[in-house]
């Protein structure tokens, strides 16, 4: 059944609900060219997933019985994000820059983590975006450490689509914090 205008009006625009503000912050001069073309690059998300927290697990013998503790946690790991691209390729040109900072496949050079790794601070959740704007909805933050692309799949481009350009990305971190977690972050939790 077709609804009336007035309602279809008011559904959210499908790239606008996963925009996620990302800015990265690159310590080293190597990737000053990374920096200059990411620094204005505002990234608009299809789809990511949450980080994953793993708590490890010890076993200690107490008399004679086996007692199973918690161990300390591993937030490591990889971020799979799906990005939409626009026809100027700036993002696809951004990650190429940022891969041959860590490996010159032309020189067949490697560098050291402070050389290519960044911190990414990522507002997941921007209310912003909507208008009108939802009441009772805050922005949420993600901040990942040590943070460089190990894949990019570069876009398959079809002239006769309409559709947005999507690039599958995966990153790696060697630590996050999320929400009240991250200092400043005005998500602090009173106690």
């Amino acid at each position: 059944m077709l609804k009336p205008l007035d309602k279809v009006r008011n559904l959210k625009d499908p790239l606008k609900m996963f925009v996620s503000t990302w800015t990265f912050s690159f310590n080293s001069t190597a990737l000053s060219e990374v920096k200059k073309r990411a620094e204005d690059l505002e990234l608009r998300c299809e789809s990511y997933s949450f980080p994953v927290i793993t708590g490890d697990k010890t076993e200690v013998n107490w008399g004679g019985f086996k007692r199973v503790y918690a161990g300390k946690q591993t937030r490591e790991g990889e971020w799979k994000v799906k990005f939409t691209e626009v026809w100027n390729s700036d993002v696809t040109e951004a990650f190429r820059l940022w891969f041959n900072a860590y490996h010159n496949y032309k020189e067949g050079t490697i560098s050291l983590l402070e050389d290519y790794s960044a911190k990414v601070q990522v507002q997941l959740l921007n209310p912003d975006v909507y208008d009108p704007k939802p009441e009772g909805i805050k922005a949420y933050n993600m901040e990942l450490y040590d943070v460089y692309p190990t894949n990019i799949s570069y876009p398959n481009i079809d002239a006769s689509s309409s559709n947005p350009i999507s690039i599958d990305a995966t990153f790696h971190y060697n630590y996050f914090l999320l929400g009240s977690e991250i200092s400043g972050s005005g998500d602090s939790v009173e106690g």
